[in-house]
C-alpha cells in the first residue's frame, strides 16, 4: 500500500519532468520484482525505484539529462522531494535517511562507481540501464538522445562496454541474460524494420 502512496504522490513531479520518467518507473516497478532475492531490503528499494528520478521536475525543461552536472543536479533535488513524501507518509528517520543516499548516488556509475561495495545499488542500477534496451524505453531514450534507432542501439552497446571497462557487472547471471535478451529483441527489430 505505501508504494501506491508514493507513486501517486510522486506522479505530480514526474509529469513536470523528463518525457518518458512515468513508464521508466513502472517498467521498474513491474520487472524488478521478478528478479529480487531476500538480500535485498524491499523496504529501501522500492521507493528508491518509485523515487529515484522525481528530482528531473527541478531541473531546467530543455536540459540534457545525459549531461554529468545534470545528473548530479536530478539527484540532489530528488532526495529533498523523496525525504518530503517519505516524511508524509511516515517512514522512518532511517529508512529516510537511507532512500535519500542512495537516490543521490544512483547515478554515480556514469561518473565510474561500480557499486561493489553497494550490492542494493548494483541491483537497481543493472534494471535503471537496462530500461534502455527494453521495448519501451528504447523508444524514449533514443528519441531523448536524438539518434536513429542502429545508432542508439550501438550506443547502448558502448554503453555497457564503459561499464565492464569501469568494473560495474551483473549482479547475477541471471539478470544479465535478461539484459542480453533485450538486446537480442532490439537487434531483430532492427533487421525487421530495415
Amino acid at each position: 500500500m505505501k508504494q501506491k502512496n508514493i507513486l501517486e504522490k510522486a506522479k505530480p513531479y514526474y509529469e513536470k519532468g523528463r518525457e518518458g520518467d512515468m513508464p521508466h518507473i513502472i517498467w521498474l516497478a513491474k520487472t524488478i520484482p521478478e528478479f529480487m532475492n531476500e538480500n535485498l531490503d524491499e523496504n529501501i528499494l522500492m521507493p528508491l525505484i518509485l523515487l529515484h528520478d522525481v528530482g528531473y521536475a527541478h531541473v531546467p525543461k530543455d536540459s540534457d539529462s545525459y549531461d554529468l552536472n545534470i545528473r548530479k543536479l536530478h539527484s540532489e533535488e530528488g532526495a529533498k522531494i523523496a525525504e518530503k513524501i517519505l516524511n508524509e507518509l511516515n517512514y522512518s528517520k532511517d529508512q529516510i535517511n537511507e532512500i535519500k543516499r542512495l537516490i543521490i548516488k544512483h547515478d554515480n556509475w556514469t561518473l565510474g562507481d561500480s557499486f561493489a561495495d553497494e550490492p542494493l545499488l548494483l541491483f537497481f542500477q543493472n534494471f535503471d540501464f537496462m530500461w534502455m534496451a527494453s521495448e519501451e524505453g528504447f523508444e524514449i531514450c533514443r528519441r531523448n538522445m536524438q539518434k536513429e534507432p542502429k545508432e542508439f542501439y550501438e550506443q547502448i552497446k558502448k554503453f555497457q562496454e564503459a561499464n565492464i571497462e569501469r568494473g560495474t557487472r551483473w549482479y547475477n547471471k541471471k539478470i544479465g541474460e535478461h539484459y542480453e535478451k533485450l538486446m537480442r529483441e532490439r537487434s531483430e527489430e532492427l533487421k525487421h524494420n530495415v
